[in-house]
């Protein structure tokens, strides 16, 4: 898992978690091995519909607290950005630099969900606006991580939007992938290997399959599966985008690390049932 990127992308629509909810998770990721958290709520009005406004004092401290408890617990915290149709280079690159203030190091620009043409031009668009914000970082910040979720994030359609994506993006960026659907049942080393041979670098899963936004309701209770072992080694990393619901998600996502960290000798059904106190939120996880 050294150097790749597992953990939880809190990216759903409908209620996003609460602050306090939010450090508990940094300790329980810690706790159970992982390594990176990706703030990018789709409720957050200021990541996403009202993007281009700043955050109030008192979510900037939020963040603050967020990301100093983050290094604590050495977990990479990253803050996603959903700048639209109608993307705004020196906006974008402003809001990022206030972040930066407070001491983030790591970020995302979104780009899924909005309704835009899969050509080349709109691609240029965004191109334009993620290459011109990793340069930026990268003369404020050592060693930044940026992900990128491009519009077509899913499937295998060679459309002039992927290419000139492929092509044009710095190569030090990660670019998001869900598989062959936005909720993919499977994951397959043949997936891997035909989506990295399109983009042209190691994909970064986004893995819907415990997001319940979409059934409003629905509880899932069932381990991680499905997944290839072997595509831990072609993937630049996984992340879960997990429950509305916090506290149920706990058990869904320990599974997920179980898988993470030994692939091969991960079996579902006993990593289900295994139960472990600390992958359900004991006392100790609860740091706030």
């Amino acid at each position: 898992m050294r150097n790749k990127f597992f953990g939880v992308v809190e990216g759903f629509y409908r209620k996003p978690y609460t602050s306090k909810q939010r450090l508990d998770l940094i300790a329980f990721l810690s706790n159970i091995g992982l390594n990176t958290y990706v703030y990018g709520p789709k409720a957050d009005p200021y990541h996403r519909k009202e993007w281009q406004k700043p955050y109030p004092a008192h979510k900037l401290k939020e963040f603050e607290k967020l990301c100093a408890f983050s290094k604590k617990y050495s977990i990479q915290f990253n803050f996603a950005l959903s700048p639209m149709s109608k993307p705004d280079t020196a906006k974008i690159i402003k809001k990022i630099g206030t972040m930066i203030k407070i001491g983030i190091t790591d970020f995302s620009l979104f780009y899924d969900d909005i309704k835009v043409p899969l050509t080349k031009e709109t691609a240029q668009t965004q191109l334009e606006t993620i290459n011109r914000l990793y340069k930026f970082l990268i003369s404020k910040i050592a060693k930044p991580n940026l992900f990128f979720c491009p519009t077509q994030y899913r499937g295998f359609n060679k459309t002039d939007y992927i290419i000139e994506i492929s092509e044009k993006l710095d190569k030090n960026i990660q670019i998001l992938w869900t598989g062959k659907r936005v909720v993919s049942r499977r994951l397959t080393e043949k997936d891997i290997d035909k989506i990295t041979k399109i983009i042209k670098r190691p994909p970064l899963i986004w893995d819907n399959l415990f997001a319940n936004d979409y059934i409003p309701g629905k509880i899932w209770k069932f381990p991680y599966r499905y997944r290839d072992p072997k595509i831990i080694k072609k993937v630049s990393g996984i992340l879960i985008n997990p429950m509305n619901q916090y506290e149920k998600s706990k058990p869904l996502i320990y599974t997920a690390a179980k898988f993470f960290k030994e692939p091969y000798k991960y079996v579902p059904r006993k990593a289900w049932k295994e139960k472990v106190t600390r992958g359900l939120g004991d006392k100790e996880t609860r740091r706030t």
